[in-house]
């Protein structure tokens, strides 16, 4: 009992209390026992929020700013107004200051309620420049409003969206607003709508034609947003390249509002007007009257910008000749026929273009040189050849070396 319980314990201790040499043998492996698996977690990566209802309040500026501009509109204003508080965020230039109502629009009940809302917001500032944006809520019929501002239904309906008499009442609307920023004496800026994601684009379309035609005829800048936001094919997208150059998510989950890399693309077309006029302007030229009073400075030999039209195919008449338009006749050698004519000049004896055939006889100083060569080569000949002069067998070959020999 002793020696068989001594001799089950090695096998016991050597197979790990199994009775097979499969599990944890070190026969068969001598790798150590693997580490249990521990799951790893991923850092969830930083992402937009995916709905913005409503862009940041604004913050207020340590350094107080050289010039101040007003964005008045509707929630797309008050996005342009983010995107340009970023822009200048760094400056002291520009500072911007919002005046926004979300659920406004151009579209009045007859109450005047838009034009006091405009007046109250434009009371007590001095901006340097203007811009709205607006227009996102008016997709909707228009009450007919008789001349002293109550609704005229009893004779003719609301007008239908997009219609003739829609277009000229809101129209109305448009040069009424206008006029009202005007009144400030500064540049104003009529922004357009950008495309969004369940709006038929045709609908904004038609709303950014009456914008640019009014404020092309009262005399303000209108500022296309239009392919910020669309792809290659003209499109709503909602991704698109930011400020600079880098593939970003601009615009919102509901496909209206804007992330803040779509705000600050959509103040970027703001931002290089107000560049333009209000922070570089053009020098202004003087008047008209001015213009004509003052003689404008000239040199006395200064040629003119342009000279008379000349036809090329007709001569006039009184060219004679081969003189040229306009120049003076000076006293020249009368020119070769021959060249006028359009034949080349004979060439000159021994030049390189001289062809003709036989050659001239040349000189008598260069014929003796030649001959004199020709003699002295005829000499060297003889010398050097094996031939007896004066006769016209060949010497031995001994013969040149003895006569060379006796002279010595």
């Amino acid at each position: 009992m002793l020696a068989g319980s001594a001799l089950c314990q090695p096998a016991y201790a050597q197979y790990r209390g199994f009775g097979f040499p499969f599990f944890g043998n070190p026969w068969f492996s001598d790798r150590p026992a693997p580490e249990p698996w521990v799951p790893r977690h991923r850092q969830p990566r930083e992402r937009e929020p995916a709905n913005i209802p409503v862009p940041p309040p604004p913050q207020k500026s340590e350094i107080t700013p050289a010039k101040t501009g007003i964005v008045i509109g509707d929630s797309m204003a008050e996005w342009l107004a983010y995107g340009l508080e970023q822009a200048y965020a760094e400056s002291a230039e520009i500072g911007v200051v919002r005046k926004v109502r979300s659920s406004t629009g151009l579209i009045d009940p007859c109450k005047g309620e838009l034009r006091k809302w405009l007046e109250q917001s434009l009371a007590n500032e001095k901006p340097a420049f203007v811009a709205i944006m607006i227009g996102v809520n008016d997709r909707r019929s228009m009450p007919a409003c008789g001349p002293s501002g109550k609704s005229d239904g009893a004779k003719a309906g609301p007008y239908a969206f997009r219609s003739k008499e829609w277009a000229e009442a809101y129209g109305k609307e448009v040069d009424e607003a206008i006029a009202l920023l005007k009144s400030k004496g500064v540049p104003v800026f009529w922004v357009g709508l950008p495309s969004a994601k369940n709006i038929r684009a045709a609908d904004i379309g038609f709303l950014n034609d009456l914008f640019r035609e009014h404020a092309d005829k009262d005399g303000i800048g209108y500022i296309d947003v239009w392919d910020a936001f669309v792809d290659e094919d003209g499109d709503f997208a909602m991704r698109g390249p930011d400020v600079n150059g880098q593939t970003r998510l601009l615009r919102a989950a509901d496909g209206l509002n804007f992330t803040k890399p779509g705000a600050r693309k959509l103040a970027l077309y703001l931002e290089r007007e107000i560049g333009r006029t209000v922070l570089h302007p053009a020098p202004a030229e003087p008047p008209v009257a001015a213009r004509g009073t003052i003689p404008p400075p000239g040199k006395p030999d200064e040629r003119p910008v342009a000279g008379p039209v000349v036809p090329l195919t007709e001569v006039p008449p009184s060219v004679k000749g081969e003189a040229l338009l306009g120049a003076a006749k000076p006293a020249q050698a009368p020119s070769n026929p021959r060249l006028l004519g359009g034949e080349p000049a004979a060439p000159a004896r021994g030049r390189a273009d001289d062809f003709s055939w036989p050659r001239a006889q040349e000189a008598p100083g260069a014929a003796q040189e030649s001959s004199g060569r020709a003699q002295e080569g005829s000499g060297r000949a003889q010398e050097g050849s094996d031939v007896a002069p004066g006769s016209g067998k060949p010497r031995p070959r001994g013969a040149s070396r003895k006569s060379g020999e006796n002279a010595r």
